[in-house]
């Protein structure tokens, strides 16, 4: 590959430059150091401050673009608002107040729901305290009413109870009791003790 003179030049007295040598056997004697050298004799204090200030543009570019989406966000709600006045101005009186009954039964409709399923959350979180299960799974067993609520709930009592049965099982099995300690297995200890005592070692 045959590159031309001039880049072959540049390519030779860089490696010169870096290699601090002082003279130029090309005779070109007076060239600019190439830019990368500025980086090199930046101190400690002068590379923090250019980390410092790139770090603040890129947050103040990032901010500038998070306002521009709230700012679009924004006229769009306003747009949308605008539009709605609008139509409602041109119905008539009873299409109006139809309109505002049907929206009203609609924000009703959906408070009842939050209600409903903040009780039936609630609901949910009790039984599974009761079955001394993981509360944190109540969103996950929520169903459109009570009962299916609780179907799910002992349906996962079922599989967390197998599941803990079978931790159990493969842990005496690799952890014999030690010869002497005068305890065969685990007579008179629950299933649930045993697992209550493993939620809390781990």
């Amino acid at each position: 590959m045959n590159l031309p003179i001039n880049v072959l030049n540049k390519s030779f007295l860089l490696k010169l430059n870096l290699q601090n040598f002082a003279d130029d056997p090309q005779g070109g004697g007076q060239d600019e150091p190439p830019a990368d050298s500025e980086k090199l004799e930046l101190t400690a204090d002068e590379l923090q401050k250019k980390i410092e200030a790139e770090s603040d543009r890129k947050l103040a570019s990032a901010l500038q673009k998070k306002r521009g989406e709230w700012e679009s966000e924004l006229q769009t709600k306003i747009d949308d608002a605008l539009k709605e006045k609008d139509r409602l101005s041109k119905l008539s009186d009873k299409e109006r107040k139809d309109e505002e009954l049907s929206q009203r039964e609609k924000d009703i409709a959906k408070r009842l729901a939050e209600i409903e399923r903040k009780e039936l959350k609630a609901d949910a979180i009790a039984d599974l305290t009761q079955k001394e299960l993981p509360t944190s799974f109540a969103d996950f067993l929520l169903a459109e009413n009570a009962e299916s609520t609780l179907k799910n709930i002992n349906d996962f009592k079922t599989a967390f109870d197998e599941a803990v049965n079978a931790a159990v099982k493969e842990k005496l099995r690799q952890d014999p009791p030690p010869a002497g300690s005068g305890v065969s297995g685990n007579k008179g200890v629950s299933v649930k003790d045993i697992a209550s005592q493993h939620r809390l070692i781990k």
